[in-house]
């Protein structure tokens, strides 16, 4: 489209570079390849929709593009040079073409974000076999190798591989991908465990109950993508309206050709104007912007937590104006942090004490209060555990037991006036 900018800008006239494209046998020579790819795309889905009895918006482009094209050839060939408007033709299908691309992009980069969250949920798994004389023996096995009914052993800090029922063991399940809760939950013999979600604290042996497309993660991930490939209310109501849209622009458009024909008594003038006439009628943005904004919207919202049944509902979201929550702890960020403290002994000693103790747990409570009381004269311990459920019990080099704790299980360990825990 280097050559449309001679005729638009009179100052590159007297450039060379520019003089040279105002040459119309090198603007054919130029225009040809937009051209022809550009009528192999739009005239082929032209030619199906009329086909079909539902034309669409390129069957007013493949028009225009291809009015301007056949007329500057005549123009060429008859040696009338203001008859020639490769540029127009290149133009149409260019700026189309950049409209497809972007949305192209949009759709591409927001399957991209979906695959991703497909990909994070590839873990190595601990599957348990026994062997002839019945030991359990584990090895690592891919979790898309797994199978329904595999046993496996889930440790702390782990990712759950699939979807699984809880066999043996207490654990605390972090659920946050599915539910958005800051707090593991407990669970326990017979309890499920679902895939993409990481035990906080505790082991557990545990049977598959279902993987690949059928864990629960994967049946949400589908169903983002249903959506995406659904028609919004408004994408179903272009449809419906473009097969009368298409053939009233046409009609308005032989109109224009005809009125400005007869009135001003010239050939090209009518032409291009009826062919403006076709390119401005076309719904770009409800062919172009309206499937690319659902796309992008659904994606976004899916890396964000946030997902949609269906195209429909993402439409009417816009229309909300209240929501209502069913319980607190939902919309948090996971990440806590002290908000005070209260102690009788001297705050330097009481926040070595505490985390101290802490960083030995795996608690997301304590590991956040392990993260901000961070300090560099640690408590050395001669025994520390951690007891699931009640928090840290360590002793010091003197006998001393300090416990780090809920508030109920402090209250129920100091109940004996002769304790000395701390």
């Amino acid at each position: 489209n280097l050559h449309m900018l001679a005729y638009i800008w009179p100052a590159l006239h007297h450039n060379p570079f520019f003089s040279l494209l105002m040459n119309p046998w090198l603007q054919l020579a130029l225009t040809l390849p937009p051209f022809f790819v550009g009528m192999r795309y739009f005239g082929r889905s032209a030619y199906k929709s009329l086909r079909n009895g539902v034309p669409n918006m390129n069957v007013l482009i493949s028009i225009g593009a291809g009015s301007a094209f056949l007329y500057s050839i005549i123009g060429l060939a008859t040696g009338r040079t203001e008859a020639i408007f490769f540029e127009t033709a290149a133009t149409i299908i260019t700026l189309v073409f950049l409209g497809e691309h972007l949305e192209h992009w949009s759709v591409q980069s927001t399957q991209r974000a979906l695959k991703a969250l497909v990909k994070s949920q590839k873990v190595m798994a601990n599957m348990i076999a026994f062997d002839d004389q019945h030991q359990e023996i584990i090895f690592p096995i891919e979790n898309t190798q797994l199978k329904v009914g595999d046993l496996l052993l889930i440790n702390a800090g782990e990712q759950v591989p699939a979807d699984c029922k809880i066999l043996w063991g207490d654990v605390q399940a972090n659920e946050a991908i599915l539910t958005g809760e800051s707090l593991p939950v407990p669970r326990g013999k017979k309890d499920p465990l679902i895939g993409g979600s990481v035990l906080e604290s505790g082991t557990a042996k545990a049977m598959v109950t279902a993987v690949g497309n059928d864990t629960t993660l994967a049946r949400i991930l589908q169903m983002v993508k249903q959506a995406q490939g659904e028609k919004p209310p408004l994408q179903q109501m272009a449809d419906r309206i473009s097969a009368v849209f298409v053939p009233v622009v046409l009609i308005i458009a032989l109109i224009a050709f005809a009125g400005n024909w007869i009135y001003l008594k010239e050939f090209t003038p009518a032409l291009m104007r009826a062919i403006a006439v076709l390119v401005i009628a076309c719904p770009c943005a409800m062919g172009l912007a309206t499937p690319a904004a659902i796309a992008v919207g659904l994606g976004r919202g899916a890396r964000n937590g946030v997902l949609f049944r269906n195209a429909k509902s993402l439409e009417l979201f816009k229309g909300i104006k209240q929501v209502v929550f069913d319980k607190t702890g939902t919309l948090t960020t996971g990440r806590f942090r002290i908000a005070g403290f209260w102690s009788e002994l001297p705050e330097g000693e009481f926040k070595r004490l505490v985390y101290s103790l802490e960083k030995h747990s795996a608690h997301p409570l304590a590991k956040s209060i392990s993260a901000e009381w961070k300090t560099a004269g640690e408590y050395r311990w001669k025994t520390i555990e951690e007891t699931k459920g009640q928090g840290m019990t360590a002793t010091d080099a003197e006998g001393i037991r300090y416990t780090a704790g809920s508030y109920a299980t402090v209250e129920t360990l100091t109940e004996d006036a002769t304790h000395n825990i701390y």
